[in-house]
C-alpha cells in the first residue's frame, strides 16, 4: 500500500494541471503582497490629525458654551457627553504623540466602548459612525458600525492587556498574521476549497488513461481511494505552501506580529467580544479547512465512483462552495436552521470569529456545529462509496 501510495503521490505532483495550480496560486499570493495589501485602507485607523480635530472641536465648544433656561435640548445633551468623550480622546492623543501604544490602547478601547453606547441604540437620532461605513447602498451601515465598534473596543482592550509588540501596523492589522486573519475572514477559504475541487478532480478518474498498468496492483477498489484520497488531502495541504510567500514578503514591509495577538469573537446571544489568541485562532481554521478538505475529497470520490465524469465533479463540487451565496440573507438564522447545512460553514474564518452568526441573526453557527455537521457528512460519504465500490457495475476499471 505504501508503494502505491508513492506511485500516486508522484503522478500527482507531476500532473501538469496541479503544477499549474500549484504556479497560479504562487502568482496569486506575491501580487496580493505587492500590489492589494499595500493599498489595504481600514476604516478604523491610527489618524492623529483626526483625533485631534474632534478633541479641539469639542473642546472649543464645551469652553464656549453657556447652558441656561433657553438652551437648546440637543445643546445640553452635548455637554453632557463630551467632557467624557473628550477625556478618552484627549488621552489618545497624549499617547500617541509620546508614542505609548500600551495607553494608547487602553484609552482607545474606552473611546470605542463609550463611542458605541451613545450610538447604538441613538435616542437623540444626531451621533453616527465612522463614515466609513454609510457607502451606497449599505441598509445595514448602523449595525456594521456598531460590530466594528465593539470589534474594536475588544482587540484594543486584548493590546493593552496582552505582551505582543505594539506598532501602528499591528493597530491597523498589517502585519502577516493579521493580513492572514482578515483573508481567513474574506475568501482565503474560498480560493483553498476551490483549489482541493481542482486538485482532486481527476484523482480517480486519470486511471483510465493507462488501464493495463494498474489492473495487476493486489489491492481492492477501496484500498485505491482511501490512497487517492490520502494523496488529494496531502496535495491540498500543499498548496497552503505558494499562498505563503505573499505572507512573507507581508511580513519583512510590515511585520509579522504574533501569536499572541488578540482576535475578537463575536457572541452573538449576549452581542460582545472576547478575546482569544492569534495561535489559537489559526489552529482553529486550519482544522476547519482540513475537515472541509476531507468533506471535498470524499464527496468527488463518491461522484466519481458513480458518474466517472470529471465535467460532473467540478460541477458538483462547486456547486457545494456557491450554494451559500444563492440562498444568503442578513437574518436568515433568525427564521431558518442554517446550521444544519455544510454550505453554511464555507466561510470558515468568519464562522469561528461569530461574524457569520451577526449576519445570519443566528446563534448556532458555530465552531462545534461545523465541526459535527461536516464531519457526519464526510463519514456518509465515505460509507457510500466503501459500498458503491464493491459492486461489480462500479468497478474502477
Amino acid at each position: 500500500m505504501w508503494a502505491y501510495f508513492k506511485f500516486e503521490f508522484l503522478q500527482f505532483i507531476s500532473n501538469r494541471k496541479n503544477i499549474a495550480i500549484y504556479v497560479i496560486l504562487l502568482f496569486f499570493s506575491c501580487d496580493f503582497a505587492l500590489k492589494i495589501a499595500p493599498t489595504y485602507n481600514p476604516i478604523e485607523k491610527v489618524d492623529v490629525s483626526e483625533i485631534e480635530a474632534r478633541y479641539l472641536t469639542r473642546e472649543a465648544f464645551l469652553n464656549n458654551v453657556v447652558i441656561g433656561e433657553g438652551t437648546h435640548h440637543l445643546s445640553s445633551y452635548a455637554v453632557s457627553i463630551f467632557q467624557e468623550w473628550n477625556e478618552y480622546e484627549g488621552e489618545r492623543l497624549d499617547a500617541i504623540k509620546q508614542h505609548n501604544l500600551q495607553e494608547y490602547a487602553e484609552a482607545t478601547s474606552k473611546w470605542y466602548t463609550y463611542s458605541d453606547k451613545l450610538t447604538f441604540p441613538n435616542a437623540m437620532g444626531v451621533l453616527y459612525y465612522n463614515p466609513g461605513y454609510y457607502t451606497f447602498g449599505n441598509n445595514y451601515a448602523t449595525m456594521d458600525g456598531h460590530y466594528a465598534y465593539l470589534y474594536s473596543a475588544s482587540r484594543y482592550k486584548g493590546y493593552a492587556e496582552g505582551k505582543s509588540n505594539l506598532s501602528v501596523n499591528v493597530f491597523e492589522e498589517r502585519t502577516a498574521l493579521q493580513t492572514l486573519q482578515r483573508l481567513l475572514n474574506s475568501y482565503l477559504p474560498l480560493i483553498l476549497i476551490v483549489s482541493c475541487i481542482l486538485l482532486t478532480v481527476d484523482i480517480v478518474l486519470k486511471d483510465r488513461r493507462n488501464p493495463t498498468l494498474l489492473q495487476g496492483l493486489p489491492l481492492s477498489d477501496w484500498r485505491k481511494l482511501i490512497v487517492k484520497g490520502l494523496v488529494s488531502l496531502l496535495g491540498s495541504l500543499i498548496a497552503i505552501i505558494p499562498l505563503s510567500v505573499g505572507l512573507l514578503i507581508i511580513g519583512g514591509r510590515n511585520g509579522f506580529g504574533d501569536f499572541d495577538l488578540p482576535v475578537p469573537i463575536y457572541s452573538a446571544g449576549k452581542d460582545v467580544f472576547s478575546n482569544i489568541l492569534m495561535g489559537e485562532y489559526l489552529v482553529q481554521n486550519m482544522l476547519f479547512i482540513v475537515l472541509w478538505f476531507l468533506f471535498i475529497i470524499s464527496l468527488l470520490l463518491l461522484v466519481s465512483v458513480l458518474l466517472k465524469n470529471e465535467f460532473a465533479n467540478l460541477v458538483v463540487g462547486f456547486m457545494f462552495v456557491i450554494a451559500e451565496f444563492i440562498y444568503f440573507e442578513r437574518g436568515l438564522g433568525a427564521v431558518w436552521n442554517v446550521q444544519w447545512y455544510p454550505t453554511s460553514y464555507v466561510q470558515v474564518g468568519q464562522i469561528i470569529s461569530g461574524y457569520r452568526n451577526f449576519l445570519y441573526g443566528s446563534e448556532t453557527l458555530t465552531f462545534g456545529n461545523g465541526i459535527l455537521v461536516m464531519g457526519l457528512c464526510s463519514f456518509i460519504f465515505l460509507i457510500l462509496t466503501f459500498l458503491i465500490s464493491n459492486q461489480r457495475k462500479f468497478k474502477l476499471l
